[in-house]
C-alpha cells in the first residue's frame, strides 16, 4: 500500500511538471487524441493480471509499483471526466486527487498499525507469506519476524488441524537454511539507518525540527494575515503579491466557504506547531512530536485538499515538504524510543 501511494503521489507530480515544462504535447496527431489516462489504465490490468497470475512478493512489490503509476496517469485527466468540455485544468479535479492520495495513505497507515486479530487470521496471513517465499531468498530477518508471528499466536483459541499447521510452519522456518549473507534490501536499509545516523544525529534533528516548527507556525500567522488584508480589500504595493494572496478572486460562496474552513483549519495546524514547539523545548519529546505530527495531519489532510482548489501547483510542492516534515517527525519519534 505505501509502495503504491508513493507511486501514485511521484507519478501525477512529474506527469503535471513535465506536461508544463513541454507545453502539454499531444500524442495522436489531428485525428486521434490518446490520453495518458489509457496508459494509466494499461498498467491498472497488467498489475491485476500479476496479482491473479502470480503468488510471489516480487510480484506483489511489482504490481503495487504498477497500480500506483496506472493511478495517477488515470487520476490526473479526472479533470476531463467531470466536465463537459473535458477541460484538464478544471478546479475540483485538484482536490479530487490530492483526496484520493490522502485516503490511500490513511489506508496504508492503517493496515501497517498493530492490530488485535483472531488467531486464526493471524495464521492465514502467516501461511500466505510463507507460500509467498518459497523459492526465494528467505532473509533471517524475515524468517525471525515470521516465526515470531507463529510464536505469539493464541494456541487455545485453535483447532488440532490448525495448531498441527502452526507446528509445521514452524518446523519449516526452523529447519530452512540461508548463507547468512543479508538481503539486498536489508543492505539497501542498513545503509541508509547508517547515513541517517551520521548526517541527522537525534540532537541536531530535534534542534532542526523544532526551528522548522517554529518557522512554520510564524509564516502560517503571517500568510493568514496577508490573506485577511487582501480579501477584505486592502491592497498591497506589490501586484503579484496581491494576485497570489487574493485566491477569492473568481469563486463562487461555495468556494469562499471551502476557503474559510481551509483557513480556520491552518490556524489550528499553526497553533499546533507552536504548542509543540513549546512543549518540545520544555523538554516533553514525545508530546512536541506527537503535536507535530498531528498538526502535518492536519494540514496535509485538510488545509491541502481545500487549497489545491485555488492554488494547484503551489500545493504541490506545499504538500511534499510537509510530508517530508512529518516523516522526519515521525523517525525522530521512532529513534528516540530506540535509543
Amino acid at each position: 500500500m505505501t509502495v503504491m501511494a508513493v507511486g501514485f503521489g511521484l507519478t501525477v507530480v512529474i506527469t503535471r511538471l513535465y506536461l508544463m515544462a513541454s507545453g502539454y504535447p499531444k500524442i495522436g496527431g489531428s485525428t486521434y487524441h490518446i490520453a495518458h489516462a489509457l496508459f494509466g489504465g494499461l498498467l491498472l490490468v497488467i498489475a491485476c493480471l500479476m496479482l491473479l497470475l502470480s503468488a510471489g512478493r516480487t510480484a506483489l512489490h511489482t504490481a503495487a509499483v504498477l497500480a500506483g503509476i496506472g493511478l495517477g496517469l488515470f487520476i490526473d485527466e479526472v479533470g476531463k471526466f467531470i466536465t463537459t468540455d473535458n477541460n484538464y485544468f478544471f478546479p475540483l479535479a485538484a482536490p479530487i486527487i490530492y483526496l484520493a492520495f490522502v485516503l490511500i495513505v490513511l489506508i496504508a497507515r492503517y493496515a501497517a498499525r498493530t492490530r488485535v486479530r483472531p488467531p486464526e487470521l493471524v495464521l492465514a496471513d502467516t501461511t500466505e507469506q510463507i507460500g509467498q517465499q518459497i523459492g526465494a531468498r528467505l532473509s533471517p530477518q524475515r524468517r525471525a519476524g515470521l516465526l515470531t508471528q507463529l510464536q505469539h499466536l493464541d494456541r487455545g483459541a485453535l483447532g488440532p488441524d490448525l495448531i498441527e499447521l502452526c507446528d509445521a510452519l514452524t518446523d519449516h522456518l526452523n529447519t530452512g537454511h540461508d548463507d547468512g549473507r543479508p538481503t539486498l534490501t536489508t543492505r539497501i536499509a542498513r545503509a541508509a539507518t547508517r547515513v541517517e545516523t551520521a548526517l541527522l544525529p537525534l540532537g541536531l534533528l530535534r534542534i532542526g525540527l523544532i526551528v522548522v516548527m517554529i518557522c512554520h507556525a510564524i509564516w502560517t500567522l503571517v500568510h493568514l494575515i496577508l490573506v485577511g488584508v487582501v480579501v477584505y480589500g486592502w491592497r498591497l504595493p506589490w501586484n503579484q503579491l496581491d494576485r497570489m494572496l487574493d485566491v477569492s478572486q473568481h469563486h463562487g460562496w461555495k468556494s469562499l466557504v471551502g476557503l474559510g474552513i481551509a483557513a480556520g483549519a491552518e490556524l489550528l495546524v499553526g497553533i499546533g506547531y507552536a504548542a509543540g514547539s513549546v512543549v518540545w523545548l520544555r523538554g516533553d519529546d514525545e508530546l512536541g512530536a506527537r503535536l507535530g505530527i498531528w498538526s502535518s495531519i492536519i494540514s496535509l489532510a485538510v488545509v491541502n485538499v481545500l487549497a489545491s482548489y485555488f492554488s494547484q501547483f503551489l500545493t504541490v510542492f506545499t504538500a511534499i515538504a510537509e510530508a517530508v516534515l512529518l516523516w522526519l517527525l515521525i523517525r525522530y519519534r521512532a529513534r528516540k524510543r530506540l535509543a
